[in-house]
């Protein structure tokens, strides 16, 4: 196994075929390169969704969506297309489902049928947009929390609006393994931060996601067919580019069991 560093975030893994079963020692490297940069990508697979559910169980067990339904076979594995600009969904920079309880500590796409010019995914990295903030609003924010909904989510997916709910998540988040802190409100599910105005939450949340998102903190993947990406939703927040009109893009997508963030 060889793994090649991209900046400011992220790896290219290679000299592995992920619908073969893992060793321990395979394991353990790809667990430890995972936490070292942030972003995984292992060109080449072909994996079919009991291979791509074998790979994704490295970082957690798979988790259907809360909102959005999966492949009949597979309810985990949510099979996602291109239905032009008008209906794309994740041109948004955030982390995954951060509305719920436990949001997941990592997503893993895998790219069946993508164009050949168009259709990127951003990634970037939020340690990295913690660290760089004033300390000021460091100290101010320290120990306030954020409110996340799944209304979007709701909206988009035309489900019942009884299912809407809410949960408070720490603005900075500390790492349950790595110990660091990373910026986590995101601009897709974070209605308010508690404890502020609201003149005040909504100018400081601004501030926060053009800081989440700046460019000096990003990695841009062009995907190939057969690649599989996976991101610690813990520090990282995706922008799927919809750049491409109606070509075809299509991805599956897994998330993985995470835990309350403190």
């Amino acid at each position: 196994m060889q793994i090649k560093k991209t900046t400011p975030l992220g790896a290219e893994v290679s000299d592995i075929d992920l619908s073969n079963v893992l060793t321990e020692s395979d394991h353990n490297l790809i667990k430890e390169a995972f936490l070292d940069n942030l972003v995984l990508i292992f060109k080449n697979q072909k994996l079919t969704p009991q291979n791509l559910l074998m790979a994704a169980s490295v970082w957690g067990s798979p988790q259907q969506h809360p909102v959005f339904k999966g492949l009949e076979e597979h309810p985990e594995i949510i099979k996602i297309e291109n239905f032009g600009a008008k209906y794309h969904t994740n041109a948004h920079w955030h982390s995954d489902v951060t509305f719920e309880k436990e949001p997941p500590d990592a997503t893993i796409l895998y790219a069946i049928d993508v164009p050949s010019v168009g259709g990127n995914t951003l990634f970037a990295n939020q340690y990295l947009a913690y660290d760089s903030l004033e300390d000021q609003l460091k100290e101010k924010l320290e120990n306030l929390v954020a409110v996340n909904t799944n209304k979007s989510v709701i909206f988009l997916a035309g489900a019942d609006p009884s299912l809407q709910k809410s949960v408070n998540h720490p603005v900075f988040r500390t790492h349950p393994e790595t110990g660091k802190k990373a910026l986590f409100v995101t601009q897709a599910f974070v209605e308010r931060i508690e404890g502020l105005t609201d003149k005040e939450s909504g100018e400081i949340l601004i501030k926060l996601y053009s800081q989440a998102s700046h460019e000096r903190f990003r990695y841009e993947h062009k995907w190939h067919n057969g690649d599989m990406v996976v991101w610690d939703n813990r520090c990282v927040q995706h922008f799927a580019v919809h750049d491409h009109g109606d070509k075809t893009r299509t991805l599956h997508r897994i998330t993985v069991s995470g835990s309350k963030p403190y």
